[in-house]
């Protein structure tokens, strides 16, 4: 019989697994996203998007997920969002990155509705937040404001200062994918620091403790040998989290 502690890790990777898919959907239009998102089993799906800034929020019976979308190149509010990246006082308490705090703000209200909504129920669902990219920043910014349950991002970049992250106090597992470029910005000589338990996808997709040199170096070698001549953006890319975590999840049972 599995353990307690099993069986919550077991749960964690099912969790995974959903955030992963819907950090993906979060990507799509309104009706291509809520048809993916209830063909998940989710029965209520709304994607609130106010001033290029976009958030799917997706319900069942027991939970109640916010997926926050990433960067979409062809969107300059969401170039410069990336670019802005001066340091701001966070909401919560210490310094975060201008442009994320600036997507989170306009959808603020929006988000906030909800959770109120959910406090009132009699039963209330259990809250997640997850994001990629972007929408991984946006995540983060989010969990300092209300407490989710867990919080899962991929592809996150460096959001905010030591005193900012403290005030995360959720479960995070925050996911990298071999030589994720995005990962690494902003520089932590500008004072940004990422949060969260890492969980390392080495160039073959499997759960790593940390990147080694080697591994980042074949990564980019393995890259060429496909023409695939910008590793660090192309294992940004969110369908490779989507499949690393489900492989990930079976071996996990």
């Amino acid at each position: 019989m599995a353990t307690t502690r099993m069986k919550e890790q077991i749960g964690k990777w099912d969790r995974a697994v959903i955030a992963a898919k819907l950090s993906a959907i979060a990507y799509m239009n309104e009706k291509p996203a809520i048809t993916a998102a209830k063909k998940l089993g989710f029965s209520w799906v709304k994607l609130i998007s106010r001033d290029g800034a976009e958030v799917l929020v997706a319900k069942d019976r027991n939970d109640l997920w916010f997926a926050f979308r990433g960067t979409e190149p062809s969107k300059l509010n969401d170039v410069m969002a990336d670019l802005n990246v001066i340091k701001q006082a966070a909401v919560a308490g210490g310094k975060v990155h201008g442009g994320f705090q600036k997507e989170v703000n306009d959808l603020w209200m929006d988000v906030l509705a909800e959770i109120e909504h959910n406090d009132q129920l009699k039963v209330r669902k259990d809250v997640y937040m997850t994001g990629h990219s972007l929408g991984a920043a946006m995540a983060t910014i989010a969990a300092t404001r209300y407490q989710p349950h867990e919080l899962f991002t991929f592809g996150s970049p460096r959001v905010g200062g030591p005193k900012f992250i403290r005030h995360i106090k959720c479960p995070h597992y925050r996911f990298m994918n071999n030589n994720d470029i995005v990962c690494r910005i902003p520089p932590a000589w500008l004072g940004f620091r990422h949060h969260g338990e890492m969980i390392y996808f080495d160039r073959n997709g499997e759960k790593r403790l940390k990147p080694t040199w080697s591994d980042l170096f074949y990564g980019v070698l393995s890259s060429w040998k496909r023409f695939k001549f910008f590793d660090g953006i192309v294992d940004h890319g969110m369908p490779n989290y989507v499949k690393a975590i489900g492989r990930l999840s079976r071996k996990e049972k």
